[in-house]
């Protein structure tokens, strides 16, 4: 099941929680009160690390997919009477328990209902619909335009990506300490960013060889950046 909002920002607290005393102790001669930053830069790259790894032709598939699954759909909404539609829209309302027959409409407690989605979720969804409708042929030549155009990603092969992008992460951060964390072109058994690596890996339960890891993608993600042909496209 989707997750909520709610339980968004709750495994985000999570992991800020857990991570915190990790970059507090290799960090401990930063500003205390440059910690949070630190913490929230650390787990934004994280997530977006490795953005730019894809194989293309995968790629090229699923946006034909894509396509073809889009331009059905704006022919049913084309179909569905308007007053139908406003009620698919009233509905989008519902928490998704109700929607899954979890919870019956009528009866079920109030606390569900404090599950909806907000207004401006409520919002999007409907501008989804009218948007594929009134826009879908614009929509569907983006979408070819992006699979004519599309250049070749950073292959990640069937390396450890875990790894890599808690490297990454932590190279990031340490970039902007410079002073405080050097990251060195190659690591070689010492040195505090191996340090902090031993540390996020065994937070992550990531089984994986740091030196190895870092050397990785030194090779074959931050050099190939400056020279492969990435998004964004011009």
């Amino acid at each position: 099941m989707q997750k909520s909002m709610e339980e968004h920002q709750e495994e985000y607290r999570r992991q800020y929680r857990a991570v915190r005393p990790i970059l507090e102790k290799h960090f401990a001669s930063v500003d205390p009160q440059r910690i949070p930053g630190i913490i929230q830069l650390f787990l934004a790259e994280k997530e977006v690390a490795l953005y730019e790894s894809w194989n293309r032709d995968q790629q090229k598939n699923h946006l034909s997919r894509l396509r073809a699954q889009l331009r059905l759909a704006a022919e049913s909404l084309s179909n569905i009477h308007p007053g139908v539609l406003v009620e698919v829209e009233a509905n989008l309302t519902l928490p998704l328990e109700v929607l899954n027959g979890t919870y019956d409409r009528k009866t079920c407690a109030e606390e569900v209902f404090e599950r909806a989605p907000s207004f401006a979720e409520v919002d999007t969804a409907k501008q989804v619909f009218r948007g594929l409708m009134s826009f879908s042929e614009n929509i569907d030549k983006a979408i070819k335009y992006t699979q004519d155009e599309l250049p070749v990603g950073i292959a990640t092969g069937n390396r450890n990506i875990g790894a890599w992008k808690v490297v990454e992460a932590a190279v990031e951060v340490s970039r902007r300490y410079p002073d405080k964390m050097n990251v060195p072109k190659k690591m070689n058994g010492s040195g505090p960013l191996r340090r902090l690596l031993v540390d996020l890996f065994d937070l992550y339960n990531i089984n994986a060889n740091v030196d190895a890891a870092f050397n990785g993608w030194v090779e074959h993600i931050d050099r190939n950046r400056e020279f492969l042909d990435l998004l964004p496209i011009d």
